[in-house]
């Protein structure tokens, strides 16, 4: 049979967004098979210098235009005529201020579904402060979780702003399913606010009787095994827990009753973690991955990323994808992370250097050579510098 195409095969995406949340939001339409043009400034994305930027926009063309001029908006109100979806991550006011915002554009096109990421939210307390992922992993408690009790703790994989874009884009093809029923558009929001807060679904609770989860927990933790290499030991329920008193020769510890539920073994901690901890000691870490795999019992290594992209799982499902990339040479990325049996997505290509696609979306826009050197000559448009 052909192959079919992806699943937003078609789809224009008007994508203003910089930084990571709205990026990477908009790289996940890309990977799905949808057509995106990243709107730049002339001086591009704010993120442009950090390697990062290759895993945020990949699959993207580049458009770079001064959004400040009445031509350069101009521009993207031809793009928006056109396009489904529209994205920004703009502090709340400076889209419309621009002439890009949900008013302006729905009116030109009512079938636009238009996206808007923030900090605090578009209203309220705080909504014109700025905010990046760290911010609200200190204020949505995140960093204390994370440190057990202890000191707080940074994650740098920025894990409210991966969330928050998995939110925009969940909401960007809600909105443009309820178009196929309304035939109308709309905006849809979310925040990183909004991210840090859904992200904790499972401990953003509270009633009287909640038990205190921040303990050490002797099965779910990481340990230190006798030749000074890390692993971590994932013993997530009861059968689990039985199965390692048995392959640690523990067998007795199974019917003790300090230990005979996970809350049990929280309450009881001190009393198992120097049990397990000192028979890891007794032993190299490859010896006991070997022992639980066995045994059937969740555990992994401690490594690093370049390791990781070495797996043999991570090769199986194309989970590496490598590009010739005219800015840093051989690029090795992330592969496309959904799988589809009937509408297969394809690579859809590397990161796009600043400019690079400008005079092709310029033509497609219906503009002539002499108008794109003209907004080239009047620096509303940029090439990029090889061109």
């Amino acid at each position: 049979m052909p192959a079919s195409p992806p699943p937003l095969d078609g789809v224009r995406v008007v994508d203003l967004t910089s930084y990571i949340a709205g990026s990477y939001a908009a790289m996940q339409l890309a990977d799905l098979g949808a057509s995106v043009i990243k709107v730049e400034s002339l001086e591009g994305d704010s993120f442009r210098e950090l390697p990062g930027f290759f895993g945020w926009n990949r699959g993207k063309r580049s458009l770079a235009v001064d959004l400040k001029t009445a031509e350069g908006r101009g521009i993207v109100h031809r793009l928006a005529k056109r396009a489904d979806v529209v994205m920004e991550n703009m502090r709340p006011g400076v889209a419309d201020r621009l002439g890009v915002g949900y008013e302006p554009l729905s009116a030109i096109n009512p079938r636009l579904v238009y996206s808007s990421v923030t900090a605090f939210g578009s209203s309220g307390p705080n909504a014109d402060r700025p905010g990046f992922d760290p911010i609200f992993q200190a204020l949505g408690g995140i960093m204390t979780l994370q440190g057990f009790g202890g000191p707080p703790v940074y994650q740098r994989t920025a894990p409210t702003d991966y969330y928050t874009a998995a939110l925009a884009t969940q909401a960007i093809l809600a909105a443009l399913f309820t178009r196929e029923r309304t035939g109308r558009g709309q905006r849809v929001e979310t925040s990183l606010l909004r991210g840090a807060m859904a992200l904790q679904a499972g401990v953003a609770i509270d009633y009287p009787t909640k038990p205190t989860l921040i303990r050490d927990n002797p099965t779910y933790r990481l340990y230190q095994a006798g030749d000074g290499t890390w692993f971590f030991l994932a013993v997530g329920n009861q059968t689990f827990w039985v199965k390692l008193c048995k392959a640690l020769d523990l067998e007795d510890l199974a019917n003790d009753p300090r230990f005979a539920s996970w809350l049990a073994r929280l309450e009881n901690n001190q009393a198992l973690l120097p049990l397990i901890d000192a028979k890891f000691k007794s032993n190299t870490r490859e010896h006991w991955l070997e022992l639980l795999a066995k045994h059937d019992i969740p555990a992994a290594p401690v490594q690093t990323v370049a390791e990781f992209m070495q797996h043999p799982s991570v090769h199986h499902h194309d989970m590496v994808h490598e590009y010739d990339h005219p800015e840093v040479g051989r690029l090795r990325m992330m592969g496309q992370p959904v799988a589809f049996t009937g509408t297969p997505t394809r690579d859809p290509g590397p990161p796009p250097t600043l400019g690079q696609h400008t005079d092709a979306v310029l033509r497609e826009l219906g503009y002539t050579e002499a108008e794109i050197e003209g907004f080239v000559a009047r620096r509303i448009c940029r090439r990029p510098p090889q061109a």
